[in-house]
């Protein structure tokens, strides 16, 4: 029997269960579901692992091995809130609560609504019977918002929550150390839209309406609006376990994209695993999008480890790559690698005719460019020249 399995009956696999129990009176509309405790209904649904999500598989996040470095232990656990508002506050509650794991071959969303604010504490419970012991939860951006929520509200609730000491993965900032300066946005949609092709029906409802539309059924009682919501809920679940498992597989080297193995070699390096971190930048050096990048980052380690042989050739490599396409002859990455030829081959290897070389070519560089620069140019012209200024006066003492 699978971890989750006491949650459901057996061989309960259709998409959602039949209405039980003594409904609020007051309260129509809800989509097929279960009233669990006063004032808490509960609704689930069911997703095959292993089938496609937009372009990316749903895979099971247990076997993602990789994310135990960041955290993940246990049973990896999704949870994803819908409020009241969206800027948090003891005036902010959420209203509907989706929690996502793999059980035997599904991945399972639960989702618990609440009736209205009076049964709050009865809904924490309830939220909290569903997420073991050893759960790791994984949120989008819940670091700053769903977890801080849920914790005030157990506080006004006068509890703790159960989940509390477990181990929390913010999907966002790893989203972000791939994304970000490559995508206009790294929100969950845009992740959706641009990483995982996820295309929804038209059902959803958009995140901005949620509140208003939870305030006009306490005004109501109609839930039937509603359902757009829980889909909404429903859909941002499963995309961000399919989201954790393609962030997993990038980390691993599982990409023939050299920005995506750059940006996984940056994050082993931070992590404190330089090796791993070279051998994706060394995959990433042949692919043309990244060579110059990667090189880039090999040369300052070199340096960093006084290998200065090896940080002058990667700086070189980095330079030919970097003239080798013409789109990015203005790039200001031309101007660093230029400036850290000239200082190693002035410190290091004692050669200021081939610093100034160097040097000469970056103040031409900056001729060239100053008006792209804006006010950098000042500064890193003073710089380049103060350096030009020191080797000719080596030159003439030398005379």
């Amino acid at each position: 029997m699978g971890k989750f399995d006491r949650f459901f009956d057996e061989g309960e696999r259709q998409r959602a269960e039949p209405v039980r129990g003594r409904p609020p009176m007051s309260v129509r509309g809800l989509p097929g579901g279960s009233w669990v405790d006063d004032g808490v209904y509960r609704v689930q649904s069911f997703h095959s692992l292993g089938a496609p999500h937009g372009r990316k598989i749903l895979g099971r996040p247990e076997d993602m091995g990789v994310m135990e470095t960041f955290g993940a232990r246990g049973s990896v656990v999704f949870l994803d809130l819908e409020t009241t508002g969206l800027s948090g506050g003891t005036g902010t509650y959420a209203f509907l609560c989706g929690v996502g794991f793999s059980s035997g071959d599904d991945f399972t969303v639960v989702q618990f609504f609440l009736e209205g604010p009076s049964k709050e504490s009865r809904w924490l419970r309830a939220i909290d019977s569903v997420i073991p012991h050893d759960a790791c939860l994984v949120t989008y951006n819940g670091a700053s918002f769903d977890l801080p929520l849920l914790r005030t509200r157990h506080v006004l609730s006068r509890s703790s929550p159960s989940w509390d000491s477990a181990p929390h993965i913010d999907l966002l900032r790893h989203a972000r150390k791939f994304y970000k300066g490559r995508l206009p946005s790294c929100s969950l949609g845009s992740m959706e839209k641009n990483v995982l092709g996820v295309l929804r029906s038209g059902e959803d409802i958009p995140g901005r309406l949620i509140p208003e539309m939870y305030a006009q059924y306490l005004r109501t009682r109609d839930a039937s609006p509603l359902a757009g919501v829980f889909y909404h809920n429903e859909i941002d679940i499963v995309s961000l376990a399919a989201l954790y498992c393609h962030v997993a597989r990038l980390m691993e080297g599982a990409s023939q994209d050299g920005a995506d193995l750059v940006k996984a070699g940056d994050i082993w390096m931070a992590s404190g695993d330089p090796g791993r971190a070279e051998a994706l930048w060394d995959r990433a050096c042949e692919a043309s999008q990244a060579r110059v990048e990667a090189f880039l980052r090999k040369g300052f380690v070199a340096k960093r480890a006084s290998d200065h042989a090896s940080a002058r050739d990667a700086f070189l490599s980095a330079l030919g790559a970097l003239r080798e396409d013409p789109r990015r002859g203005a790039d200001p990455v031309a101007f660093v690698l230029l400036e850290e030829l000239a200082k190693i081959e002035e410190h290091a290897f004692k050669s200021p005719e081939a610093a100034m070389g160097y040097t000469a070519a970056a103040l031409d560089w900056l001729r060239r460019n100053r008006y792209i620069l804006g006010t950098s140019f000042a500064r890193m012209q003073r710089s380049m020249s103060r350096r030009a200024m020191r080797l000719r006066k080596g030159f003439s003492d030398e005379s």
